[in-house]
């Protein structure tokens, strides 16, 4: 057993921890998802956990800020100012599966256009195998290869695997060809079986689609969260912490990584398909995401002019990142256009065709990331902007994304009475998510407790306002700015108020 050690439920989970650091810093190094919006500053009060055991842990000022006393007699804390300790038992809060809902979007049932410049040959080797002959090896290659394939120069793993089957089989090959030239050999008859997978790395979601090269069919999907997100939500924060922590990067990096081959994995074992057998991969993704991806140091994105590494198209081999497939594959991450504009809108603009749409069109892409692209008539302007803070509830005090526990919607009635509905059903509520807090705005700028500014009302003001029966739900904050209720105290030792800030209303403007 380690000095220091931490076990995680509901996973019965035991990880050795380093002295000093905290329960977030310990769950991030093993691969236990955290929602930490912030990164993991005490801003967002996100990360809860729950000790478990004897005797109970300190209450940081953070823990005190963010939650009730009931939560604090419960053991819950705050998973980023929650030191390890000899023994410790912390009780993770489930993440909800938030890709999943974004595969009800996609139609599986529509056939892309196939590349049928990528096929497979079944081949029978002559009976004169390489051993028996007393010839240079390009020479033999050519003799061996069924006529018609061309002669170009061979990848030597090609030449190497092509060589020791021939030797060592006298059973059936399989070639497999880009056009006419010789990519890969592979061992008995494996006809039919010509994979490809199509990613999106989002800074919230991952999502993975197994295609039929041949076919043109979409087999199988798989989603997830963004393992990412325990540094912070937005692209910003995880390029801070590329820039503040040494192996920051390299940390990012196997993350986006493994996720993606562990989604790639499970879409296969859903299709029945070999991992083996997957021989394209084409990514896209923002362009922060892109260079975490390749392994690329994503500084420049975070200063202005905010200028990528690299530019068009890059290709990769899969094998080499850890991404199964045949060892042969071959990998694309499509172009980005500029520093916040990334392959994910190259992927809408391509699929929408929106070059060959006639008059003005817009796409817009809504995520953590925000993109809009406006065609007219073959030409095409872009233009992109934190959303998070609007659509997904980053950098907002209470801000969270549309999980069970979220205010999603919010009404004042005729009563005066704010009625707030919570996604599940789920009681208490824990936090507003980006479409309550839009609900919320326009609430309250109908009946007049923020003006047309942005600005939230204090009590004083309120005067002459329609909303003058809200008053008693506006507070000051630490700073003395304004502060809304939105969901009081109800009693619920599990409870804390839900409550938004002026700064969280400028987040949103700035977002929107």
């Amino acid at each position: 057993m380690p000095e220091l050690s931490v076990t995680f439920l509901p996973h019965n989970r035991t990880v050795e921890a380093s002295r000093g650091a905290t329960v977030l810093e310990t769950a991030r190094r093993h691969g236990f998802l955290i929602d930490a919006p912030c990164g993991g500053r005490g801003q967002c009060g996100n990360c809860l956990v729950q000790v478990t055991g004897e005797p109970a842990p300190p209450v940081s000022a953070e823990d005190s800020q963010h939650l009730s006393a009931g939560q604090l007699g419960q053991g819950y804390r705050l998973a980023c100012r929650l030191p390890v300790s000899p023994g410790l038992t912390v009780r993770l809060l489930q993440l909800e599966d938030t890709g999943r809902h974004k595969l009800g979007l996609v139609d599986l049932e529509t056939p892309f256009e196939p590349d049928t410049s990528l096929r497979k040959l079944s081949y029978v080797p002559k009976e004169a195998s390489l051993s028996n002959i007393k010839i240079p090896l390009a020479e033999a290659l050519a003799q061996a290869l069924p006529p018609g394939l061309a002669a170009a120069p061979l990848p030597l793993k090609v030449v190497e695997s092509f060589a020791r089957l021939v030797k060592n089989h006298t059973g059936k090959l399989t070639l497999v060809l880009q056009g006419d030239t010789l990519t890969a050999v592979e061992e008995g008859d494996t006809l039919g079986r010509l994979y490809g997978i199509a990613a999106d790395i989002g800074t919230t979601t991952l999502a993975v689609f197994l295609c039929d090269l041949e076919s043109g069919a979409v087999l199988s999907g798989k989603a997830g969260a963004n393992g990412q997100a325990a540094f912070g939500e937005d692209v910003m924060s995880r390029i801070s912490h590329c820039m503040e922590n040494p192996g920051g990067q390299e940390e990012l990096t196997a993350i986006v990584r493994s996720g993606l081959a562990d989604l790639a994995r499970e879409a296969c074992r859903e299709a029945g398909a070999d991992p083996a057998q997957i021989y394209r991969w084409s990514l896209v993704g923002n362009t922060t995401m892109q260079h975490l991806f390749l392994g690329l140091d994503p500084s420049s994105l975070g200063v202005s002019p905010f200028l990528p590494l690299v530019s068009g198209s890059v290709g990769f081999e899969p094998a080499g990142l850890g991404l199964p497939g045949s060892p042969f594959a071959r990998g694309v991450f499509l172009p980005t256009v500029a520093g916040h504009v990334g392959a994910d809108t190259v992927g809408v603009a391509l699929a929408a065709r929106l070059d060959e749409c006639e008059g003005l069109t817009l796409a817009v892409d809504l995520g953590t990331n925000g993109e809009i692209v406006l065609a007219d008539s073959g030409r095409l302007l872009c233009s992109s902007t934190a959303a998070g803070p609007a659509f997904e509830g980053a950098r907002i005090r209470m801000g969270m994304r549309a999980v069970p526990g979220a205010i999603d919607r919010v009404r004042v009635e005729d009563d005066w009475s704010v009625h707030c509905h919570v996604i599940g059903e789920q009681e208490p509520a824990r936090g507003i998510c980006g479409s309550g807090l839009l609900d919320l705005l326009s609430e309250l700028l109908r009946v007049g407790l923020i003006d047309k500014s942005g600005r939230l009302l204090p009590p004083e003001e309120l005067e002459h306002a329609p909303g003058k029966p809200l008053a008693g739900r506006l507070a000051r904050d630490e700073r003395g700015l304004p502060v809304f209720l939105v969901r009081q105290d109800s009693g619920d030792s599990r409870a804390r108020p839900v409550a938004v800030n002026q700064q969280d209303f400028r987040e949103l403007q700035l977002a929107a």
